[in-house]
């Protein structure tokens, strides 16, 4: 019997994760007084992670780049925000209908990704990142333009979400949910559509695969996921403004991809972690002991380091840190010490 892609992942250590993940919590309560900021670090984290997740099957799995996608998140965020506080649907609702109207979003802007690639299609992304700032500012009356919008909490089944000790575990939850239901998708006759149109359009199209349909869905995919990330960033933030989604945002979801690992679903879980933890976190205390020698501002100072990181990823480790993971794991089976590797 021929053995499946996957037959050989080891998925143990899935359920320990998940514990720990939920656990966390009350370790970081016990810990340190400081645990509410740590908190609400890992729910940003959280949140992006969904959206990146999505954004790994466009660019990771399609190999379509994509430099709008704080954009789509921007989208979500003031599309809940209108949904929940203005038209007065239950944030329930709103977290069905809002991704769709950012799929939609997707959707449409997959067109150019029928006749252009590359950095030509990031830059049509990038340019719908514009477009998207000039509606919001241009729509005031909804979006309260340039001046921002507050945000009421989310109420979820009657339970209202207070603090961030409460979003924590929403948002986590929707996380697990979000890298199942990737998981599921590459592991799918659409995954492996995705991942023949990265590998060679010529040979997947020769294969019987239409390019425009599933190039359209990846898009589309992709867009929900950042969707519903921008839903949970509005009621999670509870104010949201222009500044919050600039074409920076969308360059460091783009470096959480390569990070991790292109091509991906845990690759993109680690990248967004290593680089959130490493901006609110490690950067902070990198830049208070390095001041005396390194005369830069904050913002040159945290760009000067992710510029580093990624310099140094790319030339040593361009298969991310899951690809130094992947390595490790290989190398210990294959451990000649390894009694089951031996040769009788």
């Amino acid at each position: 019997m021929i053995k499946g892609r996957y037959d050989e992942e080891n998925l143990k250590w899935i359920p320990l994760i998940i514990v720990a993940v939920f656990a966390l919590p009350f370790l970081l309560k016990s810990a340190t007084f400081s645990y509410k900021y740590y908190l609400y670090v890992l729910n940003m984290a959280g949140i992006y992670i969904i959206l990146t997740v999505g954004l790994d099957l466009l660019s990771g799995f399609t190999g379509l780049m994509s430099l709008g996608h704080a954009a789509f998140l921007a989208i979500g965020a003031y599309a809940s925000a209108i949904l929940v506080d203005q038209v007065g649907l239950p944030f329930e609702l709103s977290l069905i209908i809002t991704p769709i109207i950012v799929g939609l979003f997707g959707f449409v802007i997959g067109f150019p990704a029928l006749r252009i690639e590359g950095m030509y299609l990031g830059l049509t992304t990038m340019g719908f990142g514009f477009i998207v700032k000039r509606l919001i500012i241009a729509l005031r009356e909804w979006t309260g333009g340039a001046g921002g919008l507050q945000v009421s909490k989310a109420s979820f089944f009657g339970m209202t979400i207070k603090n961030d000790w409460d979003n924590y575990f929403l948002i986590y939850t929707f996380v697990i949910l979000a890298v199942i239901i990737a998981r599921r998708i590459i592991q799918s006759k659409l995954g492996r559509a995705f991942m023949a149109i990265r590998d060679s359009e010529q040979a997947a199209q020769a294969s019987g695969i239409n390019l425009a349909k599933y190039k359209m869905m990846s898009f589309f995919i992709s867009g929900m996921f950042a969707g519903f990330a921008g839903v949970l960033f509005a009621h999670t933030s509870h104010f949201i403004s222009t500044d919050h989604f600039d074409i920076l945002l969308s360059i460091f979801f783009i470096v959480m991809v390569l990070i991790g690992g292109a091509g991906s679903i845990y690759g993109a879980v680690l990248g967004t972690l290593f680089i959130v933890l490493m901006e609110n976190l490690f950067i902070p205390l990198f830049k208070d002991g390095l001041a005396k020698y390194i005369h830069l501002e904050a913002g040159d100072f945290q760009a000067f380091i992710f510029g580093l990181i990624m310099l140094l990823f790319i030339i040593f480790q361009p298969q991310g840190l899951y690809g130094m993971w992947l390595k490790m794991r290989i190398y210990w089976k294959l451990f000649p010490f390894n009694p089951r590797k031996r040769v009788t």
